[in-house]
């Protein structure tokens, strides 16, 4: 049985995703499965022995007509589209697959009929079946519209059959070994920390006051970082260098701009990972640490926490606007 699976948007939609090959290989030990991944993502897939091919999108036309032709040599029993843009659809009907099913998401903001309406027809008209969610209507019934489940969903309902109660068994390498003399706590420094709610001095705050506490503190960049976080440059050290968390002495660290494979190793080794939500995410729940999760307040926090909530994963979930929020995460790193 030959299986390829189109995920081609963010890291955490991968992550996500993964429970779903591993469940499909229980089952099935001799399925052949395939990814069509973006190239954020593809790096995940390429640390994952479960995965046979993995092919990264583009949108270059000429690109994508040899996608479409590499794709089609395969001649895949079945092909599915977990992605919310049209990229998937159109790379289903080229694949020329035997069976193509596709899980469509209406918003999850309002109802609104008309909601992916054209992918909608494509799919009753070019594919073997698909599953369309009003997550608008869904949220309201209190039903569970995680994404996990709902690929599953689409998997069960093509007839492929699969572990459902799965942990991801996915691990990632250690490029390098920290000095471990006490537990290690990662704040990953999303842009996301800075709100109407909360500013940089809250967080500045929150740094003082862990610093009370017996831990190793490292704080994780990304690209917006610098856009939100100014003061905390010159109110800790920081470093580029991985080679330096190995004999490092001391208490806070910046670790700037370091590339996937060492921040990847940094969350492998921490005993606590504190992160608003976002890829960060769902790479510490793959981890043994203790994980926190900050959501936007003003993004609908419910529907993306029951949406995107680490898969089998215990985590504590705070809120950009909890006045206590400070508060909360001392007690958390208890």
């Amino acid at each position: 049985m030959k299986i390829c699976i189109e995920r081609s948007d963010r890291m955490g939609d991968m992550i996500l995703t993964l429970p779903i090959i591993q469940g499909i290989k229980e089952k099935n030990p001799n399925a052949s499965i395939d990814l069509v991944a973006s190239k954020k993502n593809l790096r995940v897939c390429q640390l994952s022995n479960l995965i046979n091919i993995t092919y990264e999108k583009t949108n270059n036309s000429s690109a994508f007509k040899e996608l479409t032709k590499s794709i089609r040599q395969q001649q895949y029993d079945y092909y599915f589209s977990f992605s919310p843009s049209w990229f998937g659809l159109l790379l289903g009907y080229y694949s020329q697959s035997k069976f193509k099913s596709a899980l469509i998401l209406q918003s999850r903001y309002k109802s609104n009929f008309l909601s992916k309406f054209w992918q909608i027809i494509f799919c009753k008209i070019f594919f073997s079946q698909s599953k369309v969610v009003n997550r608008y209507k869904s949220l309201i019934d209190n039903q569970n519209i995680h994404q996990t489940k709902m690929m599953m969903d689409v998997i069960l309902n093509s007839g492929i059959d699969l572990n459902k109660n799965n942990k991801s068994e996915f691990t990632f390498r250690n490029a390098f070994t920290i000095k471990k003399d006490k537990k290690v706590c990662v704040i990953h420094l999303s842009s996301k920390w800075i709100n109407k709610y909360y500013e940089e001095d809250n967080f500045l705050e929150l740094l003082k006051n862990m610093q009370n506490k017996n831990l190793s503190i490292y704080l994780t960049s990304d690209e917006t970082t610098k856009s939100k976080f100014d003061k905390i440059f010159t109110f800790c050290s920081s470093t580029d260098k991985s080679s330096d968390l190995i004999k490092n002495d001391k208490q806070i660290l910046l670790c700037d701009n370091f590339d996937f494979e060492n921040w990847t190793s940094l969350l492998n080794q921490a005993d606590y990972t504190i992160t608003p939500e976002s890829g960060c995410t769902h790479i510490a729940s793959l981890t043994s640490a203790k994980l926190c999760v900050i959501y936007d307040a003003d993004n609908s926090p419910k529907s993306i926490m029951r949406e995107y909530a680490p898969w089998n994963k215990d985590y504590l979930a705070l809120e950009t606007n909890d006045l206590d929020l400070n508060k909360k995460l001392l007690n958390f790193l208890e």
